[in-house]
């Protein structure tokens, strides 16, 4: 057998949240990073690969409880300027100020249709609105392509005003926003009153606010970057303190793999990615299928994979660990576990193909700026959003609305913040079809400052094929 398995300490994040928006804080979210999965159409495959994303819906599913960040407006402060970029639904943006919303007692719920908790509480707000519209003005503030989002609310009406957010989400980010659903009440007076989960206010609450008297509403737990390699415990009535994990390094090499098992109705799947630990390799893969998992595992595009046989169906828990130093060694030993449970062998090797090579055109583009902590974001219909990403990171994003691996020749070091948005064409609105490849890379390069040139490369990549008998 000619097997080779590149010894390369893999970096590249790969999970997928079962529900559509991903995670960034504990406090009503937690880490997760978000992979590169092709699926059968456009809108499954932005639904189910995102990342390093906002929040995860299937935690807040059945953990309502509001969080805010320690950085942003506290209860009693005079909330941050509204900066927003388009109207889809309410009065003309010189309208929407809190010079003009002086006075009135003022909702804002940020929210995104690729959040399925945010989708399950318009009801419950349209119910609201209803019953307050002539004493409540209602804002939501959305991050989603504005051609997306006019077909949406065909279907799914909200009887709110419905706002997008400024280039880079400057609202979002000024209230300090790290999961989503998020909610804010402004009282009369003009100063925070209530920072809360849409699923726990009640009419009441608005009620109270209305009358000037305090809310009832319980205080938003705080959470801050530095939290995120903690757990939070929580509990319907938390009594638990905040918990450090810490992982004993290993001795020796160690796989395990459980499955198959079917996709689950809900909550998340999919999960899969190297652990952050730098004294040691460990992959950890979640209710997640081979086809997702053994690009991951690899450090390589998906598009750079090719898979000469079927693989076997069904989502499966893998971990994969060992000492310091045996990244070689653990990689081998998988391609081993491979052969040994599913009859495939995956050997790396050089070949000639279409690629796009990523290089910097412009240094003063609007959608992107450097930052300095991690952060969130994803993939949506007709662009994305990421919040402190490395470069080959957003290329790896990229890489899901193309039809081509990017190799990242920018130089670009550190951490970057990007938003993008790009026309979308009229099969792409009504059948959920993959974004067209032109539209993509003249929004990146207008708004991105990165050119996407087409090219032809030799370069590594994963071959998988049947073992032979």
């Amino acid at each position: 057998m000619n097997r080779q398995i590149n010894a390369r300490l893999p970096r590249r994040s790969n999970a997928k949240a079962g529900g559509p928006m991903g995670l960034e804080a504990l406090t009503g979210c937690k880490w997760i990073g978000i992979g590169n999965r092709q699926i059968s159409t456009w809108c499954m495959k932005f639904f189910q690969n995102l990342v390093f994303a906002l929040c995860i819906c299937g935690f807040y599913e059945n953990n309502s409880f509001a969080s805010a960040g320690k950085n942003g407006p506290k209860i009693g402060d005079a909330p941050p300027p509204l900066i927003l970029s388009e109207t889809i639904q309410g009065p003309p943006m010189t309208e929407i100020s809190w010079d003009k919303l002086k006075g009135k007692v003022v909702v804002l719920e940020f929210w995104n249709t690729a959040c399925a908790p945010c989708i399950e509480a318009i009801p419950h707000l349209n119910d609201l609105v209803g019953q307050f519209s002539n004493r409540v003005v209602f804002i939501s503030i959305s991050d989603d392509n504005g051609d997306y989002l006019k077909k949406y609310l065909k279907r799914k009406p909200i009887k709110s005003w419905v706002v997008l957010d400024g280039l880079l989400n400057p609202t979002r980010t000024a209230f300090d926003v790290h999961g989503i659903p998020h909610t804010v009440i402004v009282d009369a007076s003009g100063k925070i009153a209530a920072i809360t989960h849409p699923a726990v206010l009640e009419a009441k609450n608005l009620e109270e606010i209305l009358a000037g008297k305090p809310c009832s509403l319980p205080a938003p737990q705080l959470y801050s970057p530095d939290d995120r390699d903690v757990v939070a415990v929580t509990n319907p009535a938390p009594t638990k303190d905040v918990v450090a994990v810490t992982n004993p390094a290993p001795t020796s090499v160690g796989i395990s793999v459980k499955g198959p098992f079917p996709q689950p109705d809900r909550g998340p799947f999919g999960s899969r990615g190297w652990g952050r630990s730098k004294s040691f390799p460990d992959f950890e893969a979640g209710k997640a299928s081979l086809e997702d998992v053994i690009p991951a595992f690899f450090d390589i595009s998906p598009k750079l994979v090719f898979a000469k046989t079927k693989l076997p169906e069904g989502l499966y828990d893998i971990s994969a660990i060992a000492p310091q130093g045996e990244t070689l060694e653990l990689k081998q030993q998988f391609a081993k576990k491979l052969e040994t449970n599913f009859g495939i062998e995956v050997q790396t090797k050089k070949q000639n193909v279409k690629v796009y090579v990523m290089t910097v055109c412009s240094t003063n583009a609007p959608g992107i700026k450097q930052a300095q902590r991690r952060g969130g974001g994803g993939q949506r219909p007709g662009g994305f959003y990421l919040n402190g990403t490395k470069m080959d990171d957003i290329a790896s994003l990229m890489e899901l609305s193309l039809d081509k691996p990017i190799i990242n020749e920018t130089g670009l070091a550190g951490r970057w913040s990007v938003d993008v948005k790009w026309q979308m064409s009229k099969s792409e609105l009504e059948s959920d079809s993959t974004p067209d490849s032109d539209k993509v890379i003249q929004a990146v390069r207008e708004q991105l400052g990165l050119e996407l040139a087409s090219t032809n490369r030799t370069v590594d990549v994963l071959e998988i094929t049947r073992t032979r008998n």
